[in-house]
C-alpha cells in the first residue's frame, strides 16, 4: 500500500484490486458519468492516499461537473505526491485558471508524453494532423534571406524540440552542422537513426535536454541559426529560452520558430494542454531578449479535429 508522503509518482496504487477501481472510474468518466467516477475515487483513495493517478483523475471528475476548485486541490495534491509533476496537474491548473499559465510547465510530464508518441510521431503528425511546421518554417527563412540579401545557408543550427528530425529533414540541404535536443529519449533514438540524402547522419549532434538546459551548454554567439518547430506549445514563459537563443547567436543570426496563438493577451493554456502565446507577449519578449521580429505573421502548423489550429509564424534576428 502507498503511504501518504512518498516522494515518488504512482500510477498504480500498489494493489491490483485498487488497480481495477481506478479502470473502473476511468471508464465511468469515458462515458459521461463523472459523479460516479468521484463515488469509486472517494473509496480507493481512502485505502491509497498516495495513488497519484487516482487524484489526478478525482480532479478531472470534478471539473466535468463544474466543481473548478475541488478539480485544483486534487491536481495541488497531484503536486504534493510528485513535485517533478508526471501527470501534467500544473497544465490542468493554469487551464482551469488556478495558476498563471507562465508557471505551468511540466517538463516531466511532456518527455513521457513524446517518449510514448515516438513510434508514430511521424506519420500522426503529417498524415492525421497535416503538420507543416518545417516546411513554413523553412519557406519563411528562404524569404527572409532573400529580402536581406544574404544567401540562404547557415553554418551552424540549433534545432530545438528536435523530435524524430522533421526540421533536420526540411534544413538539412542549407545547413553545415546542426545540433538538436529533445525531452525524450526515445525522440532523440529515432533522430540518430535519420539520414541525410548522402547517406551520414541527418544531426551532427544529438542531446536529451531541455531546451534552455541545452542552450546554456552551448557556447556564445555559436550558431547563425536557432529553429524551434512547435515546441513552444509546451512551455509558457519563454524568457528564459529567448535569452539564452540570443546569447548563442552570432550579431545577425536568425531565430525561427512557431507556436499556438490568441487573441487575448499573454500566455494562456487551452483545453488541449498546449500553451498559446499572444502576439504582443511574444514581441516583447524578444525585444527584451535583444531579438529584433523581421517577420510575424499568422500561421497554422497542424489541424485539431479537421479545423486549423490558430499560430503563428515568427523569425527574429540577433541585434
Amino acid at each position: 500500500m502507498i503511504e501518504k508522503g512518498s516522494p515518488s509518482h504512482f500510477a498504480s496504487s500498489g494493489d491490483p484490486t485498487l488497480d481495477r477501481r481506478y479502470v473502473w472510474a476511468e471508464a465511468a468518466l469515458k462515458d459521461g458519468d463523472a459523479q460516479a467516477c468521484i463515488e469509486i475515487l472517494d473509496q480507493t483513495l481512502t485505502e491509497a492516499y498516495g495513488f497519484t493517478a487516482a487524484w489526478h483523475l478525482y480532479g478531472l471528475a470534478q471539473e466535468a461537473l463544474g466543481h473548478n476548485e475541488e478539480a485544483a486541490t486534487a491536481w495541488r495534491q497531484c503536486l504534493d505526491l510528485d513535485p517533478n509533476d508526471h501527470f501534467g496537474a500544473r497544465l490542468d491548473l493554469a487551464r482551469i485558471g488556478a495558476l498563471p499559465a507562465e508557471q505551468a510547465t511540466s517538463e516531466n510530464f511532456s518527455g513521457a508524453l513524446f517518449d510514448a508518441y515516438a513510434d508514430r510521431f511521424d506519420s500522426h503528425l503529417t498524415q492525421t494532423l497535416h503538420y507543416s511546421a518545417p516546411a513554413l518554417l523553412k519557406a519563411a527563412l528562404v524569404r527572409c534571406c532573400s529580402n536581406a540579401g544574404r544567401p540562404f545557408r547557415f553554418d551552424i543550427v540549433y534545432d530545438l524540440g528536435c523530435g524524430t528530425g522533421l526540421m533536420g529533414e526540411a534544413i538539412h540541404e542549407q545547413s553545415g552542422f546542426i545540433a538538436g535536443c529533445d525531452l525524450s529519449p526515445r525522440m532523440i533514438e529515432r533522430a540518430r537513426t535519420k539520414l541525410a540524402p548522402d547517406g551520414t547522419p541527418l544531426y551532427d549532434k544529438l542531446a536529451v535536454a531541455g531546451l534552455t538546459g541545452f542552450l546554456t551548454s552551448r557556447p556564445d554567439a555559436s550558431a547563425d541559426l536557432v529553429v524551434a518547430a512547435d515546441v513552444f506549445v509546451y512551455l509558457g514563459e519563454l524568457a528564459p529560452c529567448f535569452a539564452q537563443s540570443a546569447r548563442v547567436l552570432e550579431p545577425g543570426g536568425l531565430f525561427a520558430f512557431t507556436v499556438q496563438s490568441h487573441e487575448g493577451e499573454g500566455v494562456v493554456v487551452g483545453q488541449d494542454r498546449r500553451f498559446a502565446h499572444a502576439e504582443g507577449w511574444l514581441r516583447e519578449r524578444l525585444v527584451e531578449a535583444g531579438l529584433t521580429p523581421i517577420l510575424v505573421e499568422p500561421a497554422s502548423t497542424r489541424q485539431d479535429r479537421g479545423a486549423p489550429v490558430p499560430g503563428l509564424l515568427v523569425v527574429a534576428e540577433r541585434r
